[in-house]
């Protein structure tokens, strides 16, 4: 009896759960702006893989496709945060079509100059392009689930349905890229992805109902001057350094399948390592109460780096499977941990430009790391990809010693305090990010890695 009447309250938990998800869902015009968001977001987790697998088929170096991921990460990272701003300013509806025009056209050119084997330097132009003008969905998302929902307990049901969305869209997207360009032809996969963030968008754009009003912010600066404190810079590098083991990974993977003549397995390689990332996440979320951010976010990303390193021994592609699985389960336990120390020492009033940030942070270090990774394959091969990878991801311990040393992070801030007590208040504040709880959409959508991973 007694474990009949533990069984029962846990299909009544999950009863709850269901209900909460289904209330917000029934929020005016949120199915309709989360479904269209959904094929977008799927559209933007594949680009980034895409545009390696397109210009590598093209040029037949990995340092090429490197170093053209590597443009395309820059320019977004670039031009991210001015295009959210823009959107904030002026309104979804005024900017979104024209951001999402130029996307389509830049990518339908890289994907001609892939197939025609164009030059280097065309190709990497088109994907600056690409980079600097793919949508933010995530963001502009988020900003209609501020507009839309009423209390805090639905905050947290949408931002928990955004990063289970996210989750899935990382999950799925590297296997489609992979299996389309291993099977059709290399820019196969980059043609699928544009083809969903266009249709995706579009719709998006429609549903005018939900729609956030715009800003009409005064401030012009390039960089609030809220956002120059210790804290976030610690968080900034942090992010940076996520975005160096982002960028590097997927290029060694890749690298890995090809050497092992089975190319189509490098997504659903990846897709492992978004699957067990996910599972530690609701493991750590379980617990992170009784966790110090810091501490967790020093151990972990230390054993990251020694299971990157091993990956460089891997025998076989079983072994692969498993070992970047194991290295997966190390994504969510350090990336949620900043993510609540973001919020809990930002001032809520640039919330959303802090978070845009972190995005910029990390698609630089995807920049640095893709044609790195990609020259010391050209060079030694996938092993040697793997040690540049655990490299590069070194410098994200050696960072979280100094922010604890230095105590950037140790007290929550009272930007950051005000920011749990305004969440009632935030839809009437707009969409910015005022009063958001831990654990926003930028937690999982890293889950799947860098600008790929930008839902």
């Amino acid at each position: 009896m007694p474990r009949l009447r533990g069984n029962t309250g846990l299909l009544d938990h999950f009863h709850d759960g269901w209900a909460r998800y289904r209330a917000v869902l029934s929020l005016p015009g949120a199915a309709a702006f989360f479904a269209t968001a959904a094929v977008a977001r799927l559209g933007v987790a594949m680009t980034i893989l895409g545009v390696l697998w397109a210009v590598r088929g093209a040029t037949g170096s990995f340092a090429s496709a490197g170093v053209t991921t590597a443009v395309f990460a820059l320019a977004d990272a670039t031009a991210g945060p001015q295009v959210a701003r823009l959107v904030e300013d002026r309104g979804q509806r005024r900017i979104l079509p024209w951001s999402v025009a130029v996307f389509v056209i830049a990518v339908s050119a890289l994907i001609a100059g892939a197939v025609l084997r164009l030059p280097l330097v065309l190709l990497a132009l088109m994907a600056m392009a690409a980079g600097a003008s793919v949508p933010q969905v995530g963001s502009f998302s988020a900003a209609r689930w501020r507009h839309a929902v009423r209390t805090p307990d639905q905050i947290a049901a949408a931002l928990s349905l955004e990063a289970a969305l996210n989750d899935v869209t990382h999950l799925c997207g590297p296997v489609l890229v992979s299996a389309l360009s291993a099977v059709l032809y290399p820019a196969a996969g980059l043609t699928l992805a544009g083809g969903l963030v266009a249709v995706g968008m579009t719709a998006f754009i429609w549903q005018r109902r939900s729609e956030p009003p715009a800003q009409r912010r005064s401030d012009r600066r390039l960089v609030d001057r809220r956002l120059l404190r210790p804290a976030v810079a610690a968080l900034f590098g942090v992010n940076l350094s996520m975005g160096l083991f982002f960028g590097s990974m997927p290029v060694a993977i890749t690298a890995f399948a090809f050497s092992h003549h089975a190319p189509a397995l490098a997504g659903p390689i990846a897709a492992v390592s978004s699957l067990t990332s996910l599972c530690a996440g609701l493991v750590y979320g379980a617990r992170a109460q009784r966790l110090q951010p810091l501490t967790v976010m020093l151990v972990v990303s230390s054993f990251l780096v020694l299971a990157t390193a091993a990956l460089s021994v891997a025998p076989n592609v079983a072994a692969m499977f498993i070992g970047y699985a194991v290295v997966g389960a190390a994504i969510a336990p350090i990336l949620i941990p900043a993510a609540v120390l973001l919020q809990r020492t930002t001032d809520p009033g640039v919330y959303t430009q802090a978070n845009t940030w972190m995005n910029s942070a990390s698609a630089a270090g995807i920049a640095v790391a893709a044609p790195l990774t990609g020259l010391a394959i050209q060079l030694g091969g996938w092993r040697l990809g793997f040690l540049v990878a655990a490299g590069l991801t070194a410098t994200l311990p050696v960072i979280t010693v100094v922010a604890r040393r230095r105590s950037f992070l140790a007290t929550p801030s009272a930007g950051g305090n005000a920011a749990v007590k305004s969440l009632g208040a935030g839809r009437r504040r707009g969409p910015g990010s005022q009063g958001r709880r831990p654990g926003s959409r930028d937690v999982a959508r890293r889950l799947g890695g860098g600008s790929a991973a930008r839902g």
